[in-house]
């Protein structure tokens, strides 16, 4: 939980599949009507992609700090710092009155993770990771099955009923925790 927020993160080696399986959770967390948002870690290494020439680029390229496009009903907000840490990110979502976060990537934070395995190669991954709830790879997987729930590659019907179960957990802590405030 961030402030009252679920937070979850989607972590696993490039291309294993975390863009697929995000986009999935999106689409079954709003089926129930619930106010997702995401983040996405750009692990390449540089700035992410910009649309060059926009009224809002050429802002930051004079030296403003955010500068933000609207239309229709959609903002795109560009913020510069040095340095962002994923709680500074989350907390900036929280002012969004959102009901569930999901986070692609920041394989090194705390938040509850959902791991994706390409290969027994990627197994070491487990080892180096806290707060590991579930695993998706393509293998039977026997280690720490009382405490992480696994999923093969063809079961996912099985991990959305999983996953759903585990967002109407969270929020009702949520909830139960707003009431106690």
């Amino acid at each position: 939980m961030f402030k009252d927020i679920p937070v979850v993160q989607v972590v696993g080696f490039k291309n294993s599949g975390k863009t697929s399986l995000v986009c999935k959770m999106i689409q079954w967390a709003t089926s129930l009507g619930i106010s997702v948002s995401s983040c996405k870690h750009h692990g390449h290494g540089g700035k992410p992609d910009t649309v060059e020439h926009t009224d809002s680029a050429l802002h930051q390229q004079a030296g403003a700090r955010i500068s933000g496009v609207e239309g229709d009903g959609m903002l795109q907000v560009s913020i510069s710092k040095p340095e962002w840490q994923l709680d500074d990110i989350l907390s900036f979502y929280s002012y969004m009155k959102t009901e569930l976060i999901i986070v692609e990537g920041y394989k090194r934070e705390r938040y509850p993770k959902i791991v994706l395995l390409r290969s027994e190669s990627d197994h070491r991954i487990l080892q180096e990771m806290e707060n590991v709830m579930a695993v998706i790879a393509p293998y039977p997987i026997e280690d720490q099955k009382e405490t992480i729930a696994y999923f093969s590659n063809d079961r996912m019907k099985e991990f959305e009923k999983w996953f759903f179960s585990w967002v109407q957990t969270s929020l009702a802590k949520e909830r139960k925790g707003d009431e106690h405030a």
